[in-house]
Order: structure tokens, then C-alpha cells, then sequence
């Protein structure tokens, strides 16, 4: 993906359950000199992620995530160049099906309220078959921009303002 390149700010999960595998993508975008941030609940209740830098090991966090152990600055996620994230489904336009807590929802939000510049860029890690016709998408929902399985990095159009 061209926005793994060195000094790029990238905040990608660390996959829990079955969710899709991101070892792969991490090293490559550590040899690449990428700074990696992981998404961490900060607050269950509320349902709040802030992303911290991925260094050095890890230790189960919350639901049983990886999270690190060492915690350097939190970074706000309009900083990021791209964010990558986990689904169970997909639509035609960007509209993703989480596991349903809406922590992606809520910590993107600034996203909705943006009428040029819509950055960081969210592409959705997944397979074919998780591409489904309908989403059902709440008004809250935050599209994503592009979808990477294995054929291939598919973009979506931009939603109507």
C-alpha cells in the first residue's frame, strides 16, 4: 500500500478472535521504517480508543485484545496517515459491520463533520467473502475508503455531501 512508507504515521489493529491476520502487514511496515500505533479501549464504558505506539511486547488488554505494554503518547487519530481496521462485513460503499461496540464509530467521528479534507485514510482489512450487498449503516457510521483483501486494494467512491 503507498502509504507505507518511512516516517508515515499508521494505526493498524491487532487482531483478536477472527478477525483477519496484521502480522504480515506489521513487519513489513517496521522494514519500511512506518511509525505503527495500535488502538487500545481506554475507557469500556464509554466505549473510547486512543491509539499508542507499537513498541516492544505485548500483554492482553480489554476483551482479551493485544495491547502494549510499555505506553508511550497517545496520538489523536486525525494525525494518522492511514488507519487500518478490522470487519465482519463490507458493502459496495465503504460501509463497514463491526462487532458492534462502535469504539471505531465514536474515536472517528470527526470524520462526518469535515467537508473537504476527510484524511486520515480508513481502509478495511478483510476477505472476499466478507463483501456483502447491505450493511444497514446507522447515520453515525463512519465509511471507509478502500478495502484491501486477497485480490487486490478496492477503493470506494466518496459519500454525497
Amino acid at each position: 500500500m503507498p502509504a507505507f512508507k518511512c516516517g508515515a504515521r499508521i494505526a493498524i489493529y491487532l487482531p483478536f478472535d477472527r478477525e483477519t491476520h496484521t502480522a504480515a502487514l506489521v513487519a513489513d511496515a517496521q522494514r519500511r521504517g512506518v511509525h505503527l500505533y495500535v488502538p487500545v479501549v481506554s475507557d469500556l464504558r464509554h466505549r473510547r480508543l486512543r491509539f499508542y505506539p507499537l513498541s516492544g511486547g505485548t500483554h492482553p488488554g480489554v476483551f482479551g485484545i493485544a495491547v502494549p505494554r510499555r505506553r508511550g503518547q497517545a496520538v489523536e487519530p486525525r494525525w494518522f496517515h492511514c488507519i487500518i481496521v478490522p470487519l465482519v462485513g463490507i458493502d459496495g460503499a465503504g460501509r463497514r459491520l463491526g462487532v458492534g461496540g462502535g469504539f471505531y464509530d465514536r474515536a472517528l467521528a470527526f470524520r462526518r463533520l469535515r467537508r473537504h479534507w476527510r484524511g486520515p485514510r480508513l481502509i478495511g482489512l478483510g476477505f472476499e467473502c466478507q463483501r456483502v450487498a447491505d450493511v444497514h449503516a446507522d447515520p453515525w457510521d463512519v465509511r471507509l475508503d478502500a478495502l484491501a483483501t486477497e485480490s487486490g486494494l478496492h477503493h470506494f467512491p466518496k459519500a454525497p455531501q
